[in-house]
């Protein structure tokens, strides 16, 4: 069923991510509410050029560029812009918890071994035991006043399967974690895949698609070690 809606998606292959988003709503084919079968709609922004000179172009959803001569006939034979891409399946979860951490005393977030995730919140003034829930991904945001990444437009972080995998497996081996900010638009990058195993210093903007981002020093990159500092004793990614 084709939809748009509330919602996190995740490529199933990747080694760059975005998580911290401007926008909560999502598009595209969902068989279900969640699900590694959607099928979501291109988000194309200009990225620079090629270096014959060629427009160049990077989609949000799927993570690669658009552009080349193959784009460009694929293009004028179906009157859609759209990346190779665009027919991968997808990780995604519609209308899925969000974390608003200025109503929360704490919030622990852990990965399952089935590839889901846990949350334990701790809500702000209650008496009760915190709230506890399964799902297969989750929103974190804050209505406090406090901007998560000041200077840029990001509404919430979408904690994903792969994004928390990445950043526990990288503590959890002694990687040295970080944060670097694009050059060009300020987003905090994230690394995935093998990008997540071994700490380096060029990264590639999975909100841009720039790749002229250098860390001062070789790391992995996460939103999620940011958020970890910014909110240490409020909130817990494990």
């Amino acid at each position: 069923m084709r939809r748009q809606a509330a919602g996190i998606c995740w490529p199933l292959d990747a080694t760059v991510g975005h998580i911290a988003v401007e926008s909560d709503r999502v598009s595209g084919e969902f068989p279900a509410d969640q699900g590694l079968d959607g099928v979501l709609d291109c988000l194309l922004v200009a990225a620079g050029k090629y270096r014959n000179g060629a427009a160049r172009h990077w989609c949000r959803t799927h993570q690669t560029y658009w552009g080349v001569k193959a784009d460009l006939a694929a293009w004028a034979a179906s009157g859609r812009q759209r990346c190779a891409r665009h027919a991968d399946k997808m990780g995604y979860a519609l209308h899925p918890p969000v974390i608003d951490l200025a109503a929360c005393a704490g919030a622990t977030i852990a990965g399952t071994a089935d590839g889901a995730m846990e949350a334990a919140i701790a809500r702000a003034g209650a008496s009760t035991a915190p709230l506890t829930l399964r799902c297969a991904a989750l929103a974190i945001r804050d209505s406090g006043g406090s901007a998560l990444f000041p200077g840029t437009a990001i509404v919430q972080v979408n904690i994903t399967p792969p994004a928390l995998l990445a950043y526990s497996a990288a503590r959890a081996a002694g990687q040295a974690l970080g944060c670097v900010n694009c050059a060009r638009c300020a987003h905090p990058h994230l690394d995935l895949g093998s990008f997540a195993q071994t700490p380096h210093r060029r990264h590639y903007c999975g909100n841009c698609g720039s790749d002229s981002t250098h860390s001062p020093d070789a790391m992995i990159s996460s939103p999620l070690h940011a958020l970890s500092i910014k909110f240490d004793g409020l909130l817990t990614i494990m």
